[in-house]
C-alpha cells in the first residue's frame, strides 16, 4: 500500500492526461517521472528471473556482420545465411527505428560494444522461432532497472511477406521496453511490443490472427502473452492511446512502464517489479477520479464492437479486423426464451471479460429485462447492460458494480423498444482484497459467475 500511495503521488504530479509528454522525454533520465521506490512492506522481489535466458551467440557461430549507414542497426549472421536475407534485415530495421522516432519513443540502450559497437544488434539463427529479445546480463550503475538487450530472429525468405519486417519491429519494441524497465512483466511487455509493432510494421496477416486468437480467449487476463509472437493484447494500449493520449501513439503505455520502474537489489535473482503497470494505471486513474475496475470494463465494452461488430465509436480502425476481431459470446439468448440462468463456458481470469447476447427480436413493446449477477469470492466483477440498435451501435448503457465485499448485482433494464439486443459484458477485476490488489506477476486463480436474466 505504500508503493501505491507513492506511485499516487507521482500520478498526481504527472496524470495520465501529460504521461505522453513524460514518455517522450524518458529516454536518458531527462525530466521523466522519477521511479517509485520499492515498497517496505515487500521487500522480497516480485518479478521475473534476472538471469537471462540465453547469451549473446558467439562471435565465431555468426562471423557476418552488417552495420546501417543511417541508423545505429548491426545484423550478425552465419555464412550460412544469404547476403540479400542480412540486408533485409537491415531495411526492415531502420524503417521501424525511424517510425519509433517519428513516434518519439526511446530506442533500446546501448550496450556499450558488447556485439562489436553500440548499435543495436540482431542475430539472424535459422529456426529460430518465435523471434526473441533477451536483456543483456551487465551491471550498468543505473539508479532504476534498464538493460541493453539483443534480439535473435530467423532470416527472411522470399515468402516472409510483411512479417519479416513486422519480426524485426516487435524485436526492437521489446527492446524498448527493456530500456524503459528492465523488470516489466512479460504480458506487459508483449502488449506493448505488439502495439508499436503494429504501429511501425503494419502486417495484416499477422494482425488478424493475433486478433482472432485473441477476441476468441476474452476470459483470459489482458498481460497474458509471452514471447516474440504478435499478441491481441495490443488493442488496450490502442484503448489507452485513444482514451487519455494526448500525444503520438504509444506514449501513455510507454509513461506507465517509465513511472512503475523499480530498483533491484544487487545479487537479487528475481526483478523488483513491485508497483507494476497495473498498479501504475491504478494510481493514475485515482488520482483522476476513476478506477481501474471502472477503466477495464470500459475496455471489456469496447472490445464488443471489434472487426464486423465495430460502430465507430468505441475504438478507431478496428473495423478492418472484419469476422476475426468478433469477441466470443458465451451466450445468445432470444427474449423468447426468458427467464434464464447462464454460466460462462470457462471461469475469468483477472482483467478478462465475458460476454452474452440477449436478442430482442420479438419482445413486446415496452418490454423489460431484470439482470442479476452471482460470482465467487474473493473476485470483484463489473458488469454493463449495452444496448444495441438495429445498426450495431451502442445507445446506452447501464452499468451494475456491487458495494465492496458483496458477490451480487442487479438492474432492471428499460427503454427497450427498437433494440436489436442487449449486450452483457462482465469484467473481472481480481481480488477483492484492497491491500493485494490484482498484480500480473503472482498467479491468480480465475472465477465463475451466474447470470440470470427474466423479462
Amino acid at each position: 500500500m505504500r508503493a501505491a500511495r507513492r506511485l499516487g503521488a507521482v500520478a498526481c504530479a504527472a496524470g495520465l492526461s501529460v504521461l505522453p509528454t513524460a514518455a517522450a522525454r524518458a529516454d536518458d533520465g531527462g525530466a521523466a517521472p522519477a521511479p517509485v521506490e520499492a515498497p517496505a512492506e515487500a521487500p522480497l522481489p516480485t518479478g521475473g528471473e534476472v538471469a537471462p535466458a540465453r547469451e549473446r551467440p558467439p562471435p565465431a557461430s555468426v562471423p557476418v556482420r552488417a552495420c546501417s549507414f543511417s541508423a545505429p542497426i548491426c545484423v550478425h549472421a552465419p555464412r550460412a545465411v544469404h547476403p540479400a536475407a542480412v540486408l533485409a534485415t537491415i531495411a526492415d530495421a531502420e524503417r521501424a527505428l525511424a517510425a519509433y522516432d517519428a513516434l518519439r519513443l526511446p530506442r533500446p540502450l546501448s550496450d556499450d560494444g558488447l556485439g562489436g559497437s553500440s548499435d543495436y544488434d540482431l542475430y539472424l539463427e535459422p529456426g529460430a522461432a518465435p523471434p526473441t529479445t533477451f536483456a543483456d546480463l551487465a551491471a550498468r550503475g543505473e539508479p532504476f532497472d534498464r538493460l541493453s538487450a539483443f534480439s535473435v530472429l530467423a532470416p527472411p525468405t522470399a515468402r516472409s511477406g510483411c512479417e519479416a519486417a513486422r519480426d524485426v519491429a516487435h524485436a526492437i519494441g521489446d527492446a524498448m521496453a527493456l530500456r524503459l524497465d528492465a523488470g516489466v512483466e512479460a504480458g506487459a511487455r508483449s502488449m506493448w511490443s505488439s502495439y508499436v509493432a503494429s504501429l511501425a510494421a503494419p502486417c495484416s496477416v499477422a494482425e488478424l490472427a493475433a486478433i482472432d486468437a485473441w477476441q476468441r480467449a476474452p476470459d483470459r487476463a489482458i498481460a497474458g502473452g509471452s514471447g516474440g509472437r504478435l499478441d491481441g493484447s495490443l488493442l488496450f494500449p490502442m484503448f489507452l492511446d485513444e482514451r487519455f493520449g494526448e500525444g503520438a501513439p504509444g506514449a501513455v503505455m510507454a509513461s506507465l512502464l517509465a513511472i512503475s520502474r523499480q530498483k533491484t537489489a544487487p545479487g537479487s535473482f528475481q526483478w523488483q517489479n513491485e508497483p507494476d503497470v497495473f498498479d501504475a494505471l491504478r494510481a493514475t486513474r485515482k488520482a483522476q477520479g476513476g478506477t481501474l475496475d471502472a477503466l477495464l470494463l470500459d475496455f471489456a465494452v469496447a472490445r464488443a464492437f471489434v472487426g464486423s461488430r465495430s460502430d465507430g465509436g468505441h475504438l478507431a480502425d478496428v473495423a478492418r479486423f472484419g469476422d476475426a476481431g468478433r469477441v466470443r459470446f458465451e451466450w445468445s439468448l432470444p427474449f423468447s426464451t426468458l427467464p434464464r440462468r447462464v454460466a460462462p463456458s470457462a471461469p475469468v481470469e483477472p482483467t478478462g471479460s465475458t460476454y452474452v447476447w440477449i436478442d430482442l427480436a420479438g419482445a413486446p413493446k415496452g418490454a423489460s429485462l431484470t439482470f442479476a449477477a452471482d460470482w465467487e469470492l474473493p473476485a470483484v466483477f463489473s458488469f454493463a447492460l449495452v444496448k444495441v440498435d438495429a445498426k450495431g451501435a451502442e445507445v446506452g448503457r447501464s452499468v451494475a458494480v456491487a458495494p465492496h465485499g458483496q458477490t451480487r448485482v442487479e438492474r432492471t433494464l428499460v427503454g427497450l423498444d427498437g433494440l436489436a439486443g442487449v449486450v452483457v459484458v462482465g469484467s473481472n477485476g481480481g481480488s477483492m482484497d484492497r491491500g493485494h490488489p490484482y498484480d500480473p506477476d503472482e498467479p491468480v486463480a480465475p472465477h465463475g459467475y451466474l447470470v440470470t436474466v427474466y423479462p
